[in-house]
């Protein structure tokens, strides 16, 4: 017999109120958004065509609520509700008309927004100061976040501007931190984060804002709450732009609905190559006056929608499993793929993580499976499709020792991952020699991972210090290498003796210490002696480093092993002084107190080599122009960061301008 029609409405209620308490309290996603939504609809629906079953206490009467107990609640100024979205642009073209029925005066305009998958917060500034944050939580009542969303860069601190005002906006984590973070965590044996949304809604929660600073969030503003500012939100978002607060991406006033269309189509193309996760774009009133004559639902504000991207997935079939040795001695399983085209990639391999992931997921080879690319360097695979039923469905039994030196693995208390603890792994000394030259550590142009497996297979190098002892003749031996080859590479090697200590420990690869960690505790030494020295303590009082992040530094000094690389390292001519008596006279330097913005293309030097360049004189680098902005350094094709500058009379120098006050200071390019 059929459930009844109240047995439906129930069984629905339940399952989104599970789902509901999965995501807003633990920030973890059970189902995709898709299938979420549909459930909501049908809930909805039902509802609203037998109200005879109608609830107070139903999922579709409340605003999902993040609050969580170890932060203060604050009421919300204006209550933050749930936006109506859809999937549909025949719902989309309704809700146009329907918005242009209902308007009591006037033309509509509108204006389209990217839909940043991230946490909702309303941040306030008064005087000049950033006061508060608050995230949505019930939508009447929040969670005061205010220390943990002070360490999200983008957003100012001060402001010249005095007048009370909020924002609202999104909290999120740009593609490359979140697969920072999850290859971090890996290689410590620990479970990767699902998404850099539920990161961000994790991260935000934290107690520790030490460990959110280095996270590094990201924050953009898309509406504005002000006295003075109640005219049209486009005209709002100029201004919180001018103000230097980060706002969304957005369209110009759009008035027609082929005009709103070509916004959906447009950058359903072009989010696949932002920086950070989109799943939709936004239609706005663009009259705050209309918005409220417009008014709201029980949960809803009539004058927006949100329109939804379907997911970025694809079905294929899984042809193997193998396994990966990482740096750290961490053994990877990667599942083989029959290759499927996915946002416009031909895809061959899917990241499992882990090994318990793959039990999780009951994968077996030849089956079929749902992949996803969503900031994933490498897709994730999300759930098995279909069962081959074949002879071909095969089990994947762990492994037992390492693939790559055949030691036995182990799995260390407190962590998910199998590794290998053989130092001598081939595997491992490849990935460790790959990141000491990579560009954020050591930057030694021409050693890619073709050279790098072949001076391992020839035992040309056995650790980091035996690049600084390769010839130009011993180079010259190798597959593509020829004189001119050898010798640039040779060049490179003797160019990166002088790099400074922050290069040379992020190089070290030492467990959770990233570039950002090893410049504090470059600028913290006269030399990287002082670190063997330093008790987990002393660690703990630098700015950012937290009690693991101690334990983890103090380990690698004390293995004898490490100190004798760092001995051969310094004895091959490697710089090992600190910045301590540098960052000491900071304050003496020629840009001190002076923060630049780079934009466009420069010729001569890389952006990142520029502000490089600017720390070491004193200065800092933003990535928002504002009022207190001392110059912004423009190269070839510079954007708005130009005209922004232009407009609030911020200085604007040339690239030769900014080679002059580096050669001033004898800094050679």
């Amino acid at each position: 017999m059929p459930p009844s029609i109240q047995e439906t409405i129930d069984r629905l209620r339940e399952r989104i109120r599970a789902y509901d308490a999965a995501y807003y309290g633990k920030g973890v996603s059970l189902i995709p958004d898709k299938e979420y939504d549909e459930l909501y609809r049908q809930l909805t629906t039902l509802e609203t065509t037998h109200p005879e079953f109608a609830d107070n206490d139903s999922p579709t009467r409340r605003i999902g609520n993040d609050l969580a107990g170890e932060f203060k609640k604050v009421a919300h100024s204006v209550r933050m509700m749930s936006i109506e979205n859809t999937y549909s642009e025949e719902d989309l073209s309704q809700w146009i008309e329907r918005t242009r029925k209902n308007a009591e005066t006037g033309e509509i305009e509108f204006i389209g927004e990217l839909k940043v998958d991230g946490v909702a917060c309303a941040v306030r500034y008064d005087k000049g100061k950033l006061v508060q944050a608050i995230t949505r939580g019930d939508g009447a009542t929040g969670d005061d976040v205010t220390v943990n969303v002070r360490t999200i860069k983008s957003l100012p601190l001060h402001l010249d501007y005095l007048e009370p005002f909020e924002i609202r906006g999104e909290i999120f984590m740009a593609f490359d931190r979140f697969n920072a973070l999850n290859e971090k965590l890996v290689e410590n044996g620990q479970e990767p984060m699902q998404n850099p949304r539920n990161t961000t809604a994790g991260t935000i929660k934290l107690l520790d804002s030490a460990e959110v600073a280095q996270r590094r969030l990201s924050f953009n503003a898309h509406y504005l709450l002000c006295a003075s500012h109640a005219h049209k939100h486009s005209e709002n978002l100029a201004f919180l732009s001018e103000l230097g607060i980060p706002a969304v991406i957005h369209s110009p006033v759009l008035r027609s609905t082929e005009q709103i269309m070509r916004f959906c189509k447009e950058w359903e193309e072009k989010k696949k190559s932002l920086p950070f996760p989109v799943d939709g774009v936004v239609f706005k009133v663009n009259s705050l006056q209309q918005q409220k004559e417009l008014g709201h639902t029980a949960k809803s504000p009539r004058w927006v929608i949100a329109y939804k991207y379907q997911p970025d997935t694809a079905v294929t079939e899984v042809l193997s499993i193998d396994s990966q040795v990482g740096r750290t001695g961490v053994i990877t399983p990667v599942a083989r793929l029959k290759p499927v085209l996915l946002s416009g990639s031909t895809i061959k391999n899917a990241t499992l993580h882990n090994y318990d992931e793959i039990a999780r997921l009951n994968i077996h080879i030849g089956d079929s499976v749902e992949i996803e690319k969503s900031g994933e360097i490498i897709p994730k695979v999300l759930r098995v499709v279909s069962q081959n039923s074949g002879k071909e469905r095969l089990s994947f039994t762990p492994p037992a020792t390492c693939p790559s030196c055949d030691s036995p693995l182990v799995r260390m208390e407190g962590e998910v991952a199998l590794r290998c603890i053989n130092t001598s792994c081939p595997a491992q000394l490849f990935a460790s020699l790959t990141h000491f030259v990579s560009r954020e550590a050591m930057n030694i142009e021409g050693f890619g991972p073709a050279l790098i497996e072949q001076l391992i297979d020839k035992k040309l190098v056995t650790d980091a210090a035996d690049i600084f002892t390769l010839t130009a003749d011993a180079l010259e031996n190798l597959e593509r290498m020829g004189t001119k080859s050898a010798a640039n590479c040779i060049n490179a090697v003797e160019k990166a003796k002088h790099n400074p200590l922050h290069r040379l420990i992020t190089g070290l690869g030492i467990r959770m210490i990233g570039s950002a960690a090893a410049k504090i505790l470059a600028s913290s030494v006269n030399d990287i002696s002082d670190l063997e020295k330093m008790t987990p303590e002393k660690f703990q009082t630098l700015e950012s480093i937290g009690p693991n992040m101690a334990a983890s530094i103090t380990m690698y000094f004390q293995q004898g092993k490490n100190r004798g690389l760092i001995k051969r390292l310094r004895a091959a001519g490697v710089n090992c002084t600190g910045d301590k008596q540098d960052h000491q006279a900071g304050a003496q330097k020629p840009l001190a107190g002076k923060t630049f913005v780079l934009t466009g293309t420069l010729e001569s030097m890389t952006r990142e080599k520029a502000a490089e360049y600017i720390e070491q004189l004193g200065g800092k680098t933003s990535s928002s122009v504002s009022a207190k902005t001392f110059a912004v350094i423009a190269g070839k094709e510079a954007g708005s960061k130009l005209a922004k500058a232009e407009k609030l009379g911020v200085k604007v120098m040339n690239e030769e301008e900014f080679l002059v006050i580096l050669r001033e200071n004898n800094i050679e390019i």
